[in-house]
């Protein structure tokens, strides 16, 4: 029997502290508090407002789309309610996962309130794996092609994923087997077959793991590590520290394309101030979009644009690929990597479409990577490590 008083007084928080500081965008408390009474065995979800459900607000937290309800939910929202989800509310984040809003961590915020809820969110930089550390919270991305993005707002398709985040490790576990899988309505997933189920039997003396650290703070994690009978040695990436701006102008280039649907016409806020068609487009768009966005968009046609595209957004993807062929070749020698959660890090992992966890711990928090499709044993190293660390 569900606690139904549980889940009451988690809204009575997150309502009265919504108000002051909010991190949810739509808190569903009547309809979530309906549902699961009248399921057995209930997920509780919180989701990113850039997901698409069905019959509830999903604004991207933008002016642009603020009274927009999706007639149709994302596939990772379908594949949930299948099993029990039901959705407390949609979450705050960046502005079409850009732009400047009330909090870039709404999804952890919402998560950390409660206990067993489950937080669906996307990964482009990569910043729900700092969130997760800075409020305590395991999180998860898998890898590029796994999981559907069918309904999601992407801010770059050809990087971003979903991302699992959760206040007990387990719910990783039990949300990847519920979201990965083929979905034919979008192309780029594969149909693979991993039992979630079970963990996988993993013994720590058996593994080695390559530790990066180009921040130099990583002292404390690292002699954790060992204390749990793990071989690490130190291996050094030095393109990494391309990640970030081959991020900015891959994503730039992607989202100003994905953003020439929000016009004001067929979707998005319309100005009442034009007074011919170029004026509606461009009204339309400065007053629903932030300035972040805006910028984006401009420097994305930037590097789209004539001599621009070969100068930056080539140049990039061959920065990009440089990226994925020196993870490949570390992987040659070891099946998992260990890093300070940092934005260099969480960066580089989107860029290469491989999957990622973190785990929360001291200030900089451990982050793991593995190969791509070896996310099943990713989640049992880490939660072999968890128990180890608890114990040393």
């Amino acid at each position: 029997m569900t606690d139904i008083k549980k889940f009451e007084e988690y809204f009575d928080l997150v309502e009265k502290e919504n108000k002051e500081t909010p991190y949810f965008r739509t808190i569903c408390k009547d309809e979530a508090l309906k549902e699961l009474e009248n399921i057995e065995n209930p997920i509780p979800l919180v989701v990113s407002d850039n997901i698409s459900t069905k019959g509830i607000r999903t604004t991207c937290n933008s002016e642009a789309l603020r009274d927009y309800i999706p007639p149709f939910d994302a596939t990772v929202i379908e594949r949930f309610k299948e099993n029990g989800g039901v959705i407390l509310g949609k979450t705050i984040s960046d502005e079409f996962g850009v732009g400047k809003t009330e909090t870039s961590f709404g999804t952890n915020i919402a998560v950390s309130k409660g206990e067993g809820i489950i937080g669906l969110t996307t990964a482009a930089k990569g910043y729900f794996h700092l969130g997760a550390n800075e409020y305590n919270l395991y999180s998860y991305s898998p890898t590029y092609g796994l999981a559907s993005r069918y309904g999601v707002f992407l801010q770059a398709g050809s990087i971003e994923k979903i991302a699992v985040i959760s206040k007990e490790y387990d719910d990783l576990k039990k949300a990847a087997s519920i979201i990965i899988g083929k979905d034919k309505r979008d192309g780029n997933t594969f149909d693979l077959d991993i039992d979630f189920s079970e963990y996988e039997n993993i013994d720590l003396e058996d593994i080695t793991l390559a530790e990066l650290d180009i921040t130099g703070d990583f002292k404390d994690e690292s002699a954790a590590l060992k204390n749990t009978s793990l071989n690490i040695k130190s291996e050094v990436m030095e393109n990494i520290k391309y990640a970030l701006p081959t991020f900015e102008i891959l994503s730039a280039g992607e989202f100003a394309t994905n953003m020439e649907k929000i016009d004001g016409i067929g979707l998005g806020h319309r100005s009442e101030n034009y007074s011919n068609f170029d004026e509606l487009y461009k009204n339309s768009r400065s007053e629903g979009m932030g300035i972040d966005v805006q910028e984006k968009i401009m420097f994305g046609n930037f590097v789209l644009s004539g001599e621009n595209f070969q100068n930056y957004y080539v140049q990039a993807m061959k920065a990009r690929t440089m990226i994925k062929e020196n993870f490949d070749k570390i992987f040659e020698k070891y099946e998992f990597l260990v890093a300070p959660i940092s934005l260099h890090y969480t960066t580089a992992v989107k860029l290469a479409g491989l999957p990622s966890l973190s785990i929360p711990f001291n200030d900089d928090g451990i982050l793991l990577i593995t190969k791509e499709f070896n996310d099943k044993r990713l989640l049992s190293l880490g939660k072999e490590i968890i128990k180890n660390i608890k114990e040393a």
